[in-house]
């Protein structure tokens, strides 16, 4: 059975804002990695460096942004 066009159209837009979100926090990383790699290195949150905080950040926000795709991706018949 085939959905609707309007609920397809509506997941691709939700998936593509998702993506674009998650994408920008990954290059924000690419970005301090290849740029400030020696603050990066260097800075600590709790004795954590924040190249591993920011890595297990985005592997937790990996998480969140396939289960709000999944929430907000229903269909509401």
């Amino acid at each position: 059975e085939h959905e609707p066009e309007h609920i397809i159209a509506r997941r691709q837009k939700i998936g593509v804002i998702l993506l674009l979100l998650f994408t920008l926090a990954y290059a924000g990383f690419i970005g301090l990695c290849a740029f400030a790699y020696d603050w990066i290195s260097k800075t600590k949150i709790s004795g954590i460096p924040l190249t591993v905080a920011y890595g297990f950040g985005l592997l937790f926000l990996s998480l969140v942004v396939a289960m709000l795709y999944g929430l907000l991706s229903r269909s509401r018949s």
